[in-house]
């Protein structure tokens, strides 16, 4: 009985942290679109006619959602490395599961960018870090400020996406968090959209709430016109 007490008590932590994180990430959303619209208002006439077209689709995965989650076994199969605990290939071995799903819907697969791939990685340490789970950083550094950051979204017209993922034990692999994302629609439609070309994945060992155990997983998803 005291187990059973226990592992109660330890899910509704879980869920009440879960849902500290969503209203805490929401204000910061909130936040950096207000600060985002009055630059855009400040700016000169001039510059905003020069300003890149950019459609950002940022939703964030619950911790604990897709536990039972399994990738499709063909796609596991000819991604070696799926359903181990994520390694220096794991970023690769992401990317080629994805590109299974895109191939199985008559989709082009995704080519890798290594300035989405630098903005993920960038993201996914800092949330480990930092002890947040969000699109928008404590310091209120949003999708696009990275994107920016990583000289991705400069001086060209784009478009992006980004996942957001993490999990612990088996639920860390990669097979487990492509198919959580697979399974809830907003990130499926990421996953699996037409307009993008190119992606870039950052997985960092650690989560939010525990640096020293399961991984953490950005997806950035984009298309660029220069």
């Amino acid at each position: 009985m005291d187990v059973l007490v226990v592992i109660g008590l330890t899910w509704l932590f879980l869920l009440l942290l879960g849902l500290a994180m969503l209203r805490a990430s929401a204000r910061a959303e909130r936040a950096a679109e207000q600060r985002l619209r009055e630059q855009r208002t400040a700016r000169p006439a001039s510059e905003r006619r020069h300003r890149v077209t950019t459609t950002a689709v940022v939703l964030a995965t619950l911790p604990f959602a897709g536990a039972g989650a399994a990738a499709p076994d063909a796609a596991a199969q000819s991604c070696r490395g799926a359903r181990s605990a994520p390694r220096s290939s794991a970023p690769a071995v992401t990317l080629c599961l994805i590109n299974a799903e895109r191939r199985a819907h008559g989709l082009s697969p995704l080519s890798a960018n290594v300035r989405l791939a630098r903005a993920a990685q960038r993201h996914a340490a800092d949330m480990v870090a930092r002890a947040y789970f969000s699109h928008v950083s404590p310091s209120g550094k949003s999708f696009t400020d990275r994107l920016r950051r990583a000289g991705y979204a400069r001086h060209c017209a784009w478009a992006g996406g980004e996942t957001l993922a993490w999990g612990s034990g088996t639920l860390q692999s990669p097979a487990s968090r492509v198919a959580a994302w697979l399974r809830s629609p907003p990130h499926r439609a990421i996953l699996l959209s037409p307009s993008y070309r190119e992606a870039g994945i950052g997985i960092m060992a650690g989560s939010p709430g525990n640096a020293q155990s399961g991984a953490t997983y950005v997806g950035e998803f984009g298309r660029r016109r220069c």
